[in-house]
């Protein structure tokens, strides 16, 4: 027995001997362009007597162990890249080599294209960061929108607003998307006039490559309205590889969606294709939000010498129901309304989907005469407020190497937006219509007083009045289309030249033209025959019009834009720099059609409405002679001036700092109100951002810790109010914010089967100093004085959290299995407001502290091992969304009332349900 011990022990001695003189390289192999891993690649080591090898797991990283000290070439191989290898010392610890492969039919600088499509990369681009790949877009975005996947980086809040598909809106650092740069492909995608992103004119999740947020100052070299940062969205195109991919999900809510994409690879020529098509439609999450869409894409490639010329074209024609504005809380829940100290609603807890704007009606022709009812059609559920949209956009990218230093890169695009949203209007300018006792709109009343509205005379003989059955019915109260089109047409052209083999001198210019058609127009009387001219100075007020005929407003809103950048960039393994800036004029023109005509005299202006004259020097002028106002242009410079440092203190550790500090111009609806009048004192707003970062890169542990500071001055706010019935649009200018927090991120690989990934955000931001305050109704009618003074220093900027806790996993129990829950914290979120109230210093009072939000997801999948000769996979894919069905506020603001403390007056939205999808995809 003693020496089977002995054995024993000698044997087990050995063996730790072994272990102890054998070591490991580790590392990941990754996609140069796009900085994703590319699971199953091919990792090879020779030398020192081995030859031996392994694959890449699925977010890239390998290992491949039992390696004496010694030299090796290790390489690195995947289907449709070029092999990469390495020289590799093992000494006597493990040892990390990571692999950057380019794409084997490329013939540019993947990095040159990387950095003109405004991509950070890692341990390089001194900014914060965080980046989406596809396989996390496939595993967990559901069937939601795309900025929704992004509540995982730190610092950003997302919402699906009133729930409407595509209605969805983005917060990072505690500035709106308004002040958040979305790129699509490096091209500018925020409306020109407003800054807002419109997520419902794409469905481009199926077809994104890769998915990038930038926090604070971006790396984009183009001038745009980034504050709080900027999302860049890489779409498939010609790196793809040959592939066809068909899908079918459904889901909670008669969701279903079908889409086929295919993709050609490199074919003869070198050309290649990308097409993708979907159908989508769905009952909505809220009552009626209905949602019918189809979505295409393409992508025409051609590599012509040292060009790489690609053609993209995408848009997604749409309509859907529409939940416009927030509700009293005890409206949806009496629970939650208890829960904040809220009094009840007569009438409410309705239900967290429960949306005003709908209603049901039953259509039929009536007998003036006899009064006896006919032709009655079937009941129809119709929704007064609802958005179509169809929003087709071009591009045509050219990648030119010029020489080894030099390359050059243009694109031009194009886009046509056509479409708007659908509101009511009555014949009082009022779009609010009357609701039944349910709460719904009630379009049965409005077409059954419409449907009897004839006109009638006073009869002298019998002293009553005579009812005119032969004249056509004026409707009260009917359905408006306020249409939103567009043209857009722009262009970027830039350069990188190597001065050498560390400097880099990049210069390009920015050009664009819009013009904006804003217009209401009947879209359905409602029973009637006809309604009144409404807001146009230039007919007759008596002019019958119908449906389609323009009504209340009709104005072009026109920008140009000029702009031009420049940046040195000095870059070693150790240590990148970059010095950059830009500097853009800008444009504003309104082109009012419904305002009175003008004629001009001696450098003087004068109003010639309908049926008016203007008597100037003994001459008399009609509005026949008057021309369609135009305003001068409005014109504006701005700039922006950044520098930042990267350096790589070691291997694993980096440190980054940027300052910077942006010049912007004030967007289109802040120079003009909606009389078309320019307001006074608008002023450039000024942004000072400063950040510090620090960053860990291992193999199998990522984490990033930094800090932010951001001042913005003579800043801008718009909101709208419904506290008297009619909606009263406020406009607050020359008012400072001050920003400032702290964001971190771990991911941690624990074994080849479980990931971890984590993230934390602690803001502060508070408003600073006092602002101006303009206020008209939708009937053009200014409200209060001009510039009122409001009083704002010290409250909290309300409409996003300010600290955020994630928390997610992806365990995979067996290959090809997946389960990934995310938990996800918010809270310090204060409500929106309208500072109406806050007029003297006296009456300042902090905004409403909402409660703390959680939500768990839960996504899983599985994968099947390939059929048909290996070249077949089939996967299933499912996620349960808000696991425990808990119910918060997401979106609040108080429109019913000014005061901004009293949790009564508060106006919320608040998130969905427990809902789920199931998909299936067949791919080669």
């Amino acid at each position: 027995m003693k020496h089977f011990l002995l054995a024993g022990a000698l044997m087990t001695t050995s063996v730790v001997a072994v272990a102890q003189t054998t070591y490991s390289i580790k590392g990941r192999v990754l996609d140069k362009l796009t900085g994703e891993g590319l699971p199953g690649a091919t990792v090879q080591v020779v030398g020192n007597g081995a030859n031996t090898g392994g694959g890449a797991e699925d977010n890239g990283t390998y290992s491949v162990a039992g390696l004496k000290p010694g030299t090796y070439t290790v390489r690195a191989s995947f289907i449709g890249y070029k092999v990469l290898e390495q020289q590799v010392t093992v000494g006597n610890q493990n040892t990390t080599a990571t692999f950057n492969l380019v794409a084997d039919n490329a013939t540019l600088n993947e990095v040159q294209v990387v950095g003109s499509l405004g991509v950070a990369v890692e341990r390089s681009t001194p900014v914060a960061f965080a980046a989406v790949n596809e396989v996390k877009l496939r595993e967990t975005l559901s069937n939601r929108d795309l900025p929704m996947i992004l509540n995982e980086t730190p610092g950003v809040y997302a919402t699906q607003g009133g729930g409407g598909t595509g209605d969805s809106r983005i917060n990072i650092r505690g500035f709106d998307q308004r002040n958040v740069a979305v790129l699509v492909n490096g091209v500018p995608v925020n409306d020109m006039e407003t800054g807002q992103v419109f997520w419902s004119n794409w469905d481009l999740g199926d077809v994104t490559k890769s998915l990038q947020v930038q926090r604070g100052l971006s790396a984009s070299k183009i001038s745009v309205p980034s504050v709080g940062g900027t999302i860049n969205v890489l779409t498939k195109g010609f790196d793809d590889k040959k592939a066809a991919l068909a899908r079918v999900e459904t889901g909670s809510n008669n969701y279903q969606k079908y889409s086929l994409m295919l993709s050609s690879g490199t074919l003869k020529g070198d050309w290649a294709f990308t097409a993708y098509g979907s159908r989508r439609t769905s009952d909505g999450w809220v009552d009626k939000a209905f949602d019918d869409a189809w979505t295409y894409f393409g992508n025409i490639s051609k590599r012509a010498g040292n060009h790489r010329l690609s053609l993209t074209g995408m848009g997604s024609p749409q309509s859907h129901g529409t939940r416009s504005f927030q509700a009293a809380v005890g409206l949806y829940s009496t629970e939650k309304a208890a829960e904040i100290g809220a009094s009840p609603v007569a009438g409410g807890n309705k239900g967290f989907s429960y949306n005003p704007y709908w209603g049901t009606l039953t259509r039929y022709d009536r007998d003036p005469t006899t009064r006896q009812v006919s032709n009655v059609q079937g009941s129809e559920v119709l929704n007064e407020r609802s958005n179509y949209y169809h929003k087709p956009q071009i591009n045509l990218n050219d990648y030119w190497q010029v020489n080894s230093k030099l390359f050059v890169s243009a694109v031009a695009y194009a886009s046509f937006g056509n479409g708007g949203g659908v509101s009511g209007l009555t014949s009082g300018n009022s779009s609010t219509l009357s609701q039944t006792v349910d709460g719904q709109t009630n379009f049965q009343g409005i077409y059954n007083t419409n449907v009897r509205n004839y006109p009638f005379v006073f009869n002298t003989a019998t002293r009553r009045n005579d009812t005119l059955f032969t004249e056509q019915r004026q409707s009260g109260s009917f359905l408006v289309n306020n249409v939103n089109s567009h043209r857009w047409y722009g262009g970027v052209l830039g350069a990188d030249y190597s001065l050498n083999d560390k400097v880099t001198f990049s210069a390009g210019v920015d050009g664009r033209l819009y013009r904006g058609l804003h217009y209401r127009e009947v879209r359905d009387l409602l029973g009637g025959d006809y309604a009144r001219t409404i807001g146009n100075l230039n007919a007759d007020p008596t002019t019958r019009l119908y449906e389609g005929d323009k009504i209340s407003y009709n104005y072009d809103g026109k920008t140009q834009w000029l702009g031009g950048y420049a940046q040195l960039e000095y870059k070693t393994p150790v240590l990148s720099a970059v010095v950059s800036g830009t500097l853009s004029q800008i444009r504003y023109k309104r082109i009012d059609y419904f305002r009175a005509k003008q004629v001009t005299v001696d450098g003087q202006s004068y109003d010639v409405g309908f049926n008016q004259t203007q008597t100037i020097n003994g001459r008399t002028y009609t509005s026949a002679d008057g021309q369609t106002v135009e305003t001068p242009w409005a014109e504006f410079t701005g700039y922006s001036v950044k520098a930042g440092a990267n350096y790589n203190v070691t291997e694993r550790n980096n440190l980054f700092v940027n300052v910077g500090y942006n010049s912007r111009v004030p967007f289109f609806n802040q120079v003009y109100n909606t009389q078309g009048i320019r307001y006074k004192s608008v002023q450039p707003e000024g942004i000072t951002s400063m950040e510090l970062g620090y960053g860990i890169s291992y193999p199998s542990l990522k984490a990033t810790l930094n800090a932010y500071y951001t001042l913005w001055s003579n800043k801008s706010t718009n909101s709208v109010s419904t506290a008297t019935g009619e909606p009263v649009y406020s406009s607050v200018r020359n008012i400072d914010a001050r920003h400032m927090g702290v964001e971190m991120s771990v991911a941690q690989e624990i074994s080849r089967s479980l990931q971890l990934n984590a993230a934390i955000s602690l803001g502060d931001w508070r408003w600073k100093g006092k602002g101006l305050l303009n206020q008209v109704t939708e009937s053009n009618v200014q409200v209060n004085q001009l510039d009122q003074p409001v009083f704002l220093d010290g409250v909290h900027v309300g409409d996003a959290a300010q600290n955020q806790f994630q928390l997610g996993l992806r365990y995979e129990p067996i290959r090809g299995l997946y389960i990934r829950p995310s938990f996800l914290v918010f809270s310090k979120y204060y409500a929106a407001f309208n500072p109406d109230n806050i007029l003297e210093e006296a009456s300042r009072t902090d905004a409403y502290r909402l409660p703390t939000s959680k939500n768990l997801d839960l996504h899983f999948g599985y994968e099947l091992k390939p059929v048909y000769q290996d070249k077949v996979r089939i996967s299933f894919r499912a996620s349960v969304l808000n696991v425990l069905n808990e119910f918060y506020f997401t979106d609040v603001s108080n429109r019913s009332n000014s005061n901004v403390f009293d949790a009564g007056n508060l106006q919320a939205f608040f998130n969905r349900g427990r809902t789920f999808t199931l998909g299936m995809a067949v791919g080669l």
